[in-house]
Formats: C-alpha cells, sequence, structure tokens
C-alpha cells in the first residue's frame, strides 16, 4: 500500500528522536545556510550538514544531541518549520528522505560545517548504505 504523497514503490528516510533535523521548502540556499549557522550558533549545535533533497527544498542536519523538548521548542521557534514540525512531532520523531520519491533524485549533501561526530554520523551511515541501493 502507497500514500497518497508517494505515487509508486516505497520511500527511506533517517529518522531521529535523539537531535534536531529540519525540512526546509521552498527556500533558497542562501536562506537555509542563514538559518542552519544562526541555529548552530544560537544552540550550541556542534557543526551541521546542509543536503538538497529537490529544488529549493533543503534538508539541515545538526551533530549535537538534544532532548526532545528542546528539539520542540527550536522547531516550534522557526517559522519556516513549523508546518512540517507538526506532522513530525505528532509521530514522535523526525523523518528525512534518503531516497529517490516520486521521480526526485535522492537528496545529496551540499554543505558541511563543525563537527560530525553524532547525529550526523549516524545520518551518514544510514544515507551511505542506501545511497547504493
Amino acid at each position: 500500500m502507497t500514500h497518497e504523497w508517494v505515487k509508486q514503490g516505497f520511500v527511506v528516510g533517517f529518522m531521529t528522536d535523539r537531535g534536531l533535523v529540519i525540512d526546509l521548502d521552498n527556500m533558497t540556499y542562501r536562506k537555509v545556510r542563514y538559518l542552519a549557522r544562526t541555529l548552530c550558533r544560537e544552540h550550541k549545535l556542534e557543526g551541521y550538514i546542509i543536503v538538497r533533497s529537490s529544488p529549493r527544498s533543503y534538508h539541515v542536519i545538526f551533530n549535537r544531541y538534544l532532548r526532545w523538548k528542546t528539539v520542540t521548542t527550536i522547531l516550534f521557534s522557526l517559522w519556516e518549520a513549523v508546518r512540517w514540525a507538526v506532522f513530525q512531532l505528532r509521530e514522535g520523531s523526525l523523518t528525512l528522505r534518503i531516497s529517490t520519491k516520486n521521480g526526485k533524485n535522492k537528496p545529496k549533501i551540499v554543505f558541511k560545517t563543525g563537527k560530525t561526530n553524532k547525529l550526523i554520523a549516524e545520518y551518514m551511515d544510514v544515507y551511505e548504505h542506501f545511497k547504493r541501493l
């Protein structure tokens, strides 16, 4: 069974409830970099990667592990992520796509800065494993 937002097959995603990941749609790369840099600095998130999921759509994965309450507080402070956050938080975790979907290519890492030894390392393990599929 496929859902209406998946026209055929299946979608593989990275899921976490241990740190901050954000899906930002209809946004310029410049704005995404600004938001990521600001959040990283303000919340001491150690580092981040930016992944382009489709044109003008990006994912940001931050390195530091956080309590769920802190994650929800940060997400609801960003009006750019509130709609996505409501759906994700209802499920009790955050999920980002790492596979193809409806003819869209697999997400591609476009920027990396800071430490990458915690949540980013977990994301990269899943990303690299499914990259070969």
